[in-house]
């Protein structure tokens, strides 16, 4: 008969735990329930040894290393227990003791240097089983690019894409009409994060060029959703091993626009690098003690004249 009692027992606390951690942490729920649903699942722990012989019982990931994102979840699992009164903050500590801390190293500053050539290198290593997966992977790759935005972001930016969206960010904001022919503004406060705890945190928009606009509304219209596990570099690509973090394209983009900015931008603001941050969903809504409004008016205003640079050097709207 298992023993409901124990301290550390899973089993007994899944359901409960996995509300929780879907409120405290909605962007690192599905990856901790997976981990504790393997190692934790049908074991139980009075004492920091007991616990200990679970912990090393983990096997090493495929690339050899601990699995740190184990011991994550399992810390994320005590935390719940001190949370819901199951445990004291004392014991916590002394089961924490016993779960190895694996931090991860600061990349070098020379390591996240990634190409225009690199990225469309990436682009072309697309696989899919079906026109529509090629299609849908490739979109995501050049708004990964164009935007700035975080692999999340653009992911939902897709899948709940409005059209309307855009015509009314355009009047919402008073961007001028004519910045339409070259630039599309999404107002991704209109845009559902599944990982966004507090739904104030930032206030941003996605800006890319128009040509994307009716390959979003393709992808709508294919049916094809994109999820995390589906948008993985060793998933999307042929040779993945071949290919940089597609994370660093967030760099290349804020790069790209630092280094460009104030040669290109006619009459350029003083706090451009700021807005480049704003575009990007780094800044709070009063980035440079400004108001939102303007913000994103100033924000579409430096795209608008980047977007044809930006265009050139990518290289990666025909892909």
């Amino acid at each position: 008969m298992v023993d409901s009692t124990a301290k550390i027992h899973y089993g007994r606390d899944r359901e409960e735990y996995a509300k929780w951690i879907q409120r405290e942490s909605p962007s690192l729920a599905r990856d901790y329930i997976n981990k504790l649903n393997k190692y934790l699942w049908g074991k139980k722990a009075n004492t920091p040894e007991e616990l200990r012989r679970i912990v090393d019982s983990i096997p090493l990931t495929s690339a050899g290393t601990p699995d740190r994102k184990a011991y994550l979840a399992i810390r994320s699992y005590i935390n719940f227990l001190v949370a819901t009164g199951r445990i004291r903050k004392s014991e916590a500590i002394d089961f924490k003791a016993v779960i190895p801390n694996i931090k991860t190293k600061a990349r070098p500053e020379s390591a996240k240097v990634i190409s225009a050539e690199d990225i469309r290198e990436i682009i072309k290593d697309v696989k899919g089983s079906r026109p529509e997966v090629i299609h849908a992977r490739k979109l995501y790759l050049k708004l990964l690019a164009f935007t700035g935005l975080r692999a999340d972001e653009v992911r939902e930016l897709m899948n709940q894409f409005d059209p309307k969206v855009l015509d009314n960010t355009f009047k919402a904001f008073g961007i001028p009409e004519e910045y339409r022919e070259k630039i599309a503004v999404y107002d991704m406060e209109r845009v559902k994060l599944p990982q966004r705890k507090h739904q104030t945190k930032r206030g941003y928009i996605a800006v890319f060029p128009v040509e994307l606009v009716e390959d979003l509304k393709k992808f709508k219209a294919s049916g094809y959703k994109l999820r995390k596990d589906n948008t993985y570099k060793r998933t999307m690509l042929k040779h993945p091993e071949r290919h940089k973090d597609l994370a660093l394209f967030r760099k290349f983009f804020q790069n790209f626009m630092n280094d460009n900015v104030m040669s290109t931008v006619p009459n350029p603001p003083a706090d451009a690098m700021h807005l480049i941050e704003f575009l990007q969903g780094r800044a709070p809504k009063n980035v440079g003690g400004r108001n939102y409004r303007w913000n994103v008016q100033n924000a579409a205003r430096i795209y608008y004249h980047m977007v044809d640079k930006l265009k050139e050097e990518l290289g990666i709207l025909e892909l």
